[in-house]
């Protein structure tokens, strides 16, 4: 889900009308600075890992300064590993390890959530609540 600049959330503005955009996550086809929120729910779980920053550092160009990143995905507790899903291999991410990787890409966490599912004890889950950082030449970098 990608927040209009400009809007700062539709909890905040409800009857904003967030726009939603089917692309792909690597190139959505919109222009630098141009989105105030990105929610990216368990979107990048079947990114093969060297793949992850460079959709991060998509989801920066696209918002503003101090723009915000939600993003849910699964958890692991020692590293990163394949997984069989429904429809093709996922990935389980250390809670750390994510959020470096989302510092690298030019994001400051500022708060993170990890839950085990009663139903599902095979499955952990963590999401990270991010802001974009500068906008330096090298900010991302």
């Amino acid at each position: 889900m990608l927040v209009p600049a400009g809007r700062q959330s539709a909890r905040v503005h409800p009857a904003a009308h967030p726009r939603f955009r089917l692309g792909s996550m690597t190139d959505l086809g919109l222009p630098d600075h141009s989105v105030a929120g990105i929610l990216s729910w368990f979107s990048t779980i079947h990114l093969p890992p060297p793949e992850l920053d460079g959709v991060l550092a998509e989801f920066r160009r696209l918002l503003v300064p101090s723009g915000r990143l939600v993003i849910g995905f699964f958890d692991s507790d020692d590293e990163v590993a394949a997984f069989d899903h429904k429809v093709c291999t996922a990935y389980r991410w250390p809670v750390d390890e994510f959020s470096a990787r989302l510092t690298r890409a030019g994001f400051t966490e500022r708060e993170r959530s990890r839950q085990q599912s009663p139903e599902r004890p095979d499955r952990a889950y963590a999401a990270i609540a991010a802001t974009k950082e500068g906008d330096s030449p090298t900010a991302g970098r």
